[in-house]
């Protein structure tokens, strides 16, 4: 039997209530606004679509609505959203063993979407920018 650890308190987190039957994506109200600013021009309409809707509820639910790397570590995290293995681009967006076919699907938390993306730098808040040794936020000199 795996031992899991929980990061953080979902119900505290999260409210204690089911988001994905509240907003119908699974995330509270104030971060659907970002989540939907993170799709590119050509991707809009398909994210938008009932498709991609059917598709993320069904890898949601396979997926018992946990993130999956996290599983993998021991830690239960709850998904905030789905992620395409193999990128969509302009070309496959179309492409239903791409865009909707669960083999190209994983549901993950924010922070495990963000690795994958390398929008997580080790000691850095965003790029161009680092902590000091005093803790101070600091531009990285790059002369």
């Amino acid at each position: 039997m795996t031992s899991h650890r929980f990061r953080g308190n979902a119900k505290m987190r999260y409210g204690g209530l089911d988001w994905h039957k509240a907003t119908g994506f699974g995330l509270p109200p104030f971060l659907l606004g970002w989540w939907l600013g993170m799709a590119k021009d050509f991707s809009l309409a398909f994210y938008h679509s009932a498709e991609w809707e059917r598709a993320r509820r069904a890898a949601l639910e396979r997926d018992h609505y946990l993130c999956q790397h996290c599983l993998a570590a021991g830690v239960i995290t709850p998904a905030t959203m789905v992620h395409h293995i193999k990128e969509l681009t302009p070309a496959n967006v179309s492409d239903p063993d791409y865009a909707t076919s669960l083999d190209n699907l994983v549901s993950l938390c924010d922070r495990c979407h963000k690795k994958i993306h390398g929008w997580i730098r080790q000691g850095a808040t965003r790029q161009g920018m680092t902590f000091d040794a005093d803790g101070n936020l600091i531009r990285i000199d790059t002369h």
